[in-house]
């Protein structure tokens, strides 16, 4: 079974609150990019496991590839009924009670133009690697306002190119001595067969389908504020009602679509975490530090 291979067997990591993230789309080939995710006690984070198991007999569930010839699911030889209900299943193990739903979008090249004028591009790091940060500080506001933070808390993510970033940003939690919750903090990077991946990968490939036909429409994203909520863009879920499935509840404060203006703040408290703690900065800059793209500014 992939969840004795790959998904309860986590050692080393003890997480009283499990924090899941997956990525949709590619920077090169995407005007929009996601990760999303959920967060949830470890309890219901095996109540999801076993159920999900159970929908797809063990085998890995693939957004990307489900419907098609290459669904380990089998799935290419159903009929739309068929796969509507499958993915509504699915939605609704992920989407139960005790679960929070997140995910952050931004668009690359607006992200990419706000990078190459911030003094701190070595943190942010590309697309994707923001995106997944973003992911994070979003749980922790959630567990903030839960009063929560002081719980041991799990971050997950699929083995890729977003690890460089976000493993220095926790090892930053560790290194700050004014931090009172880094040693509160651990995370990994696990293949896509990990259980408990899949449903992030289903809440990300559904988000992103949904903000990239908005994109398409000619839909501005950024409304002056920090955020923009995914609830605005409603009339891009499907019609067979998948995406209210997976968001429903969660659309209108905790799935965003992260606009400029929240890097400027984070470029800010980037700002008063060095001042705070120059050694960290000192580390930072000895390593191999990102260079953002050079990129032309739009007209």
């Amino acid at each position: 079974m992939a969840g004795a291979a790959f998904g309860r067997e986590r050692k080393g990591i003890m997480a009283f609150i499990r924090v899941y993230g997956d990525g949709a789309g590619k920077e090169k080939d995407h005007p929009v990019i996601t990760i999303g995710g959920f967060l949830a006690d470890e309890t219901i984070c095996e109540e999801i496991e076993n159920d999900w198991e159970i929908a797809t007999e063990g085998r890995v569930f693939h957004l990307a590839d489900f419907g098609t010839q290459y669904c380990k699911l089998g799935s290419g030889n159903w009929s739309e009924t068929e796969k509507v209900d499958f993915l509504k299943r699915l939605a609704a193990i992920v989407n139960r009670e005790g679960v929070q739903i997140l995910s952050a979008s931004l668009e690359v090249q607006q992200y990419n133009e706000m990078l190459a004028e911030s003094p701190h591009a070595h943190v942010n790091g590309p697309a994707f690697s923001a995106c997944g940060q973003v992911h994070i500080m979003n749980a922790e506001f959630l567990l903030l306002k839960d009063g929560r933070r002081k719980q041991k808390v799990g971050f997950f993510f699929e083995k890729g190119d977003r690890e460089h970033e976000i493993s220095k940003m926790m090892q930053d939690w560790n290194d700050s001595k004014t931090s009172e919750y880094g040693k509160l903090r651990s995370h990994g990077f696990y293949p896509k067969e990990t259980t408990l991946l899949q449903p992030a990968d289903l809440i990300a490939g559904v988000i992103q389908h949904c903000v990239l036909a908005a994109r398409k429409d000619g839909n501005v994203f950024d409304n002056g504020f920090s955020p923009t909520p995914l609830r605005n863009y409603e009339r891009y879920y499907t019609r067979n009602g998948v995406t209210a499935a997976v968001v429903s509840g969660h659309d209108r404060e905790r799935c965003w679509i992260i606009n400029p203006l929240t890097f400027a703040v984070l470029d800010r408290s980037s700002t008063t975490f060095f001042n705070r703690n120059p050694e960290v900065l000192r580390k930072r800059l000895k390593q191999s530090p990102f260079k953002p793209p050079k990129v032309a500014k739009r007209p």
